[in-house]
């Protein structure tokens, strides 16, 4: 998870820990593509707003890594027109908004973890 501010990482982390999910915890875009680089993920969950590089920035960046490609949610606090579209065009599979519900945290990741194809899509 890439998110810069510590009261959502650690509702968050308790939330996925919960869930049955192991969890990461980085505080800007920079530390997520390092902490990809250093050990590929299945699936980030990905603030857009962070000091250092957003999380659009970051996304980009993940995606010109050779290797393993993981599943990236965008997590934002930006409920604005079109919104959803610039994250899916920075490289994210999925959006989810915030302020959100546990159940639909666990939601979106299951829906990406339980099974996917190698493009990257749910089956």
């Amino acid at each position: 998870m890439a998110e810069d501010n510590a009261i959502n990482q650690r509702v968050g982390k308790l939330i996925l820990q919960r869930a049955g999910y192991q969890i990461d915890l980085v505080s800007d875009g920079s530390e997520a593509v390092a902490a990809h680089r250093n050990q590929p993920y299945d699936l980030i969950l990905m603030d857009c707003q962070m000091p250092t590089m957003d999380g659009f920035e970051a996304s980009r960046k993940i995606r010109e890594l050779d290797g393993k490609q993981p599943v990236i949610i965008a997590v934002t606090a930006n409920a604005l027109v079109g919104e959803r579209e610039k994250c899916l065009e920075a490289g994210m599979n999925d959006y989810l908004s915030k302020p959100f519900q546990a159940d639909q945290l666990v939601g979106v990741i299951r829906k990406w973890a339980v099974s996917r194809d190698d493009s990257g899509t749910p089956e």
